[in-house]
């Protein structure tokens, strides 16, 4: 594979062109830096956090051509989960004979009990061995707490801190991130207090535009802080299905909230369709990457048609600026409490 051109913010990378899937030449991966690391990632990062560790839904032959062909197609950045049920296993036997340099892969811990009690030192390392064990790699490079609510920050990093620095310094792990979770934190309030305390190397963040909050607290903290920002949950359930969305924003216009009054009742969003973005899906990518905070934008399929559609979104022209500005004069005119991406 041949190595993103150096020097520059948005770097290029060409399509293998001996790609079994290659569509067109003039398509072209871009790369960003990923805060602080010294990491040059794809603008589109491909998640296992969907289907994709669901055996039901795939065989490891399947799993191997989709992973093998994003590779093929410049994607370089690669998340995963232990709680993404067969993600991890899967994701590295797909791996499996890929020469090392050409991906970057982040997984996670969960660091609390039920009981909101932090896990243990021993658990920790635990769960990153299995992690690395499953993985079939000897240095995971982005390794993140999953889920981490904003009061949760203090007493986790109290127990294990010590032993993530261990961690470090035995080579298991390159970079410390950290995933927030929007169903307990919709306001992105966890970010911001992560940020500050230099522990921290990147943050997986919520980023819809049907739900765009994390421009006014997580995203900041991040720019501010040099934390890379790779985006989750960039598109869901409304921007695929149209009885869906028109379901939320009845409901919100029921609320009273002015930004959803603001949208014509037929076809709310086809404004943001054109020849760039032919699908709400892809206007949902489109805007994510649109912001200069965000490095990469999460995707999961298990269609190799549906990866070179969401390539094509996010290495497309950039997003109108009047489709962004009317785009945060409706969505962050709502209350983040009833639009949770996860709900969306």
């Amino acid at each position: 594979m041949v190595a993103p051109r150096k020097g520059h913010l948005f770097e290029s990378y060409s399509i293998r062109p001996d790609s079994p899937y290659l569509r067109t030449s003039r398509t072209r991966m871009h790369y960003r830096p990923l805060g602080r690391t010294g990491l040059n990632v794809s603008v589109l990062g491909f998640g296992t956090g969907t289907r994709f560790g669901q055996k039901r839904n795939q065989t490891q032959a399947q799993a191997t051509l989709l992973v093998r062909t994003a590779l093929d197609l410049g994607v370089n950045y690669i998340d995963t989960a232990p709680m993404y049920l067969e993600a991890e296993a899967m994701l590295g036997g797909a791996l499996a004979g890929v020469p090392r340099k050409r991906y970057i892969v982040a997984t996670k811990f969960f660091p609390m009990h039920d009981g909101g009690v932090p896990i243990t030192p021993a658990e920790l390392r635990l769960s990153v061995e299995c992690s690395l064990r499953r993985l079939h790699v000897e240095t995971i490079d982005i390794l993140q707490l999953h889920g981490l609510r904003p009061h949760w920050l203090e007493p986790v990093m109290a127990a294990l801190g010590a032993e993530l620095e261990a961690l470090r310094a035995e080579g298991k792990y390159r970079f410390l991130g950290v995933a927030e979770t929007i169903v307990a934190d919709p306001r992105h309030e966890m970010v911001p207090r992560a940020a500050p305390t230099g522990r921290f190397a990147m943050a997986l963040v919520a980023y819809p535009l049907l739900s765009p909050w994390a421009e006014t607290t997580a995203l900041p903290a991040c720019a501010y802080h040099g934390l890379g920002a790779i985006a989750m949950v960039a598109v869901g359930r409304a921007l695929r299905a149209p009885a869906h969305l028109a379901r939320l924003l009845q409901a919100a216009r029921a609320r009273g909230e002015p930004g959803a009054s603001d949208l014509p009742a037929e076809n709310p969003l086809d404004w943001l369709l054109d020849g760039h973005a032919p699908t709400l899906a892809a206007a949902g990518y489109r805007f994510a990457v649109a912001h200069p905070a965000i490095a990469s934008v999460l995707a999961g399929t298990l269609s190799i048609d549906h990866l070179r559609a969401n390539i094509a979104a996010v290495c497309a022209p950039p997003m109108p600026a009047d489709q962004l500005s009317r785009l945060r004069q409706v969505f962050l005119r709502t209350d983040p409490e009833h639009w949770r991406p996860y709900d969306l």
